[in-house]
């Protein structure tokens, strides 16, 4: 991963020497995060030494064997990380025909569960519940109509061969029910926040039945992490100085634009990263995911000519294997083109980047850009971990507990009339 910051100073308006100083702060950070006190923080950690790589492993051949269909009820972190993982098995290396394919369910719209069940064969369905503090409202009740489905069908001693729970050890509603139905349950550590959950079960689970290797996930999260903390990579603090300066000038929007539809349910994820991290005691950042070159013809003028309140990310790749070229008779045709001639598809798409960037240039809109070197496991793994990380030093620049979210808390008990 190659992370370029050179184009975040075009204009003055975010200060270079803040960003230094701020940079060179960082390494008290470093001491925060190698000698952890705070258990959120710790629990984090220790996904790394609790990685359950036969538990997983087993439970993903279970329903690659036995299952067409995978149904993931879950919402916020308890779905973005998984979703994350399977949209780069889909989109990088193709879906597996001998594999279930995954689904997730998110909301509790009725018309997803009338067109769900349409489609699937309950009988070749495994469910996988997921649901940390085990009282998610929404999750609950996607739980109860797929109970009650299975049940219309099935005898209740049968059902627990369909459904696998992942929750925190202790009591709760969605563990007392996979108790009564005596169904598998993975436990989590109860002090594992959700967003920060993808190297746990949570994440990995659906990535290995999906064909993901999973320990390349893990290693490239955890060669991100040891690298950042022997100041071997700089990306992560680089990332959090700049946008600790970038907040000081008044810059409170940060916009991801990728330019791979392989991550576009990265996005997602890292938008709830920013949110739920960062959006505390009046500060933080609104996230924006934008899709190049889709979004150039939508959201673009606003970022060139909208306020000054933009931080803009780039994500792209380096090298891309498949290759689609155009008949050069056929861009022949349209003479602007005609430049792609003998060029593959991918040209055009660095070039409406590299199109984007100039512009940016112009207007001196702040951004930055990280280039990874494929799509795959390894990569993915260093990605999330580098935003992870980033997020965590930037919450701590500005005093706030990256792992709590004390107003979706306050949210989530408020009971229902």
């Amino acid at each position: 991963m190659k992370h370029n910051i050179n184009n975040c100073f075009l204009d003055p308006v975010i200060k270079k020497d803040l960003f230094k100083s701020t940079l060179n702060n960082t390494v008290k950070i470093i001491d925060k995060i190698k000698n952890p006190k705070d258990p959120l923080l710790l629990s984090f950690l220790n996904q790394f030494n609790s990685y359950e790589k036969k538990i997983i492993n087993k439970l993903a051949l279970y329903h690659q064997k036995n299952f067409k269909d995978v149904i993931v009820l879950g919402t916020g972190g308890s779905s973005k990380a998984g979703r994350t993982f399977v949209q780069i098995a889909y989109r990088t290396f193709g879906r597996n025909p001998k594999f279930p394919k995954i689904t997730f369910l998110e909301n509790i719209d009725f018309q997803d569960f009338r067109d769900l069940f349409k489609k699937i064969n309950l009988k070749k369905t495994g469910v996988i519940v997921i649901s940390k503090s085990g009282e998610t409202s929404e999750t609950l009740i996607q739980f109860l109509v797929f109970l009650t489905k299975f049940r219309i069908n099935f005898q209740k001693k049968k059902i627990y061969k369909y459904f696998t729970v992942i929750t925190k050890k202790g009591n709760s509603s969605l563990r007392n029910l996979a108790k009564d139905f005596s169904i598998n349950v993975i436990d989590i550590d109860s002090n594992l926040s959700g967003r920060f959950s993808a190297f746990s079960p949570v994440g990995l689970l659906p990535a290995a039945i999906s064909g993901l290797n999973t320990e390349k996930i893990m290693q490239g999260a955890k060669t991100l992490l040891d690298k950042s903390l022997k100041k071997q990579e700089n990306a992560p603090f680089e990332g959090a100085a700049l946008h600790y300066a970038a907040q000081n000038s008044k810059i409170n929007i940060s916009v991801l634009l990728t330019y791979t539809e392989r991550l576009r349910n990265f996005g997602f994820w890292h938008e709830q990263l920013i949110a739920e991290s960062l959006g505390k005691k009046n500060s933080g950042f609104t996230p924006i995911h934008s899709m190049g070159a889709t979004d150039q013809h939508s959201l673009l003028q606003l970022f060139l000519e909208g306020p000054k309140d933009k931080l803009i990310t780039f994500i792209t790749l380096k090298k891309q294997k498949d290759q689609i070229k155009i008949n050069n008779k056929l861009l022949t045709k349209v003479k602007k083109l005609s430049f792609l001639k003998k060029k593959s598809l991918n040209k055009l798409l660095d070039f409406e980047m590299d199109k984007v960037c100039r512009l940016l240039s112009d207007y001196k809109r702040p951004y930055r850009i990280i280039t990874l070197k494929k799509c795959d496991e390894y990569e993915i793994g260093y990605l999330m971990m580098n935003f992870m990380l980033e997020t965590i030093i930037l919450a701590f620049l500005n005093n706030l507990n990256p792992f709590d979210q004390p107003a979706i808390d306050k949210g989530k008990s408020i009971k229902l009339k």
